[in-house]
């Protein structure tokens, strides 16, 4: 009777990290559009930076460094959106991206090496919200 429940926990323990493996790398085919560095059109000091794990990097070109104004980590979660989840942002910000959850949408070009990403981020205080609409080009470096 042990070796039979032995044999059934150690299958169902099996097949779970199968699956799990399986859903993690499913979520890395998702990301790989996004995987690089993408400059802002209209800002050109301005970058997000997606990793292939699932981490992001927004940052902006001060002299010689870049300064990473907010990150977390990213998960696209359908066709055309991407769910954010902010961890780190600088101080003294208006709009209250750390410790929240963001559903951002995206349309890549044609040639997947520009993007078009938009979104609605919320104030710290009041009702004040921000809806943002930025074009990205992929590039190589900062």
């Amino acid at each position: 009777m042990f070796k039979k429940r032995s044999k059934a926990i150690a299958l169902l323990l099996l097949v779970a990290s199968f699956q799990a493996c399986t859903t993690q790398k499913l979520s890395l085919k998702a990301n790989k559009p996004f995987v690089g560095i993408w400059q802002n059109v209209k800002e050109t000091g301005s970058f997000i930076t997606y990793t292939e794990d699932g981490h992001f990097y927004n940052s902006y070109k001060e002299g010689d460094s870049q300064v990473i104004t907010h990150s977390g980590h990213y998960k696209v979660i359908g066709d055309g959106a991407y769910l954010l989840d902010i961890t780190y942002e600088l101080p003294n910000r208006k709009y209250a991206l750390k410790d929240r959850q963001y559903i951002n949408h995206y349309v890549f070009g044609k040639d997947m090496k520009s993007v078009k990403l938009s979104g609605v981020v919320y104030s710290k205080s009041g009702p004040d919200t921000l809806k943002w609409e930025e074009n990205m080009v992929e590039v190589k470096s900062f």
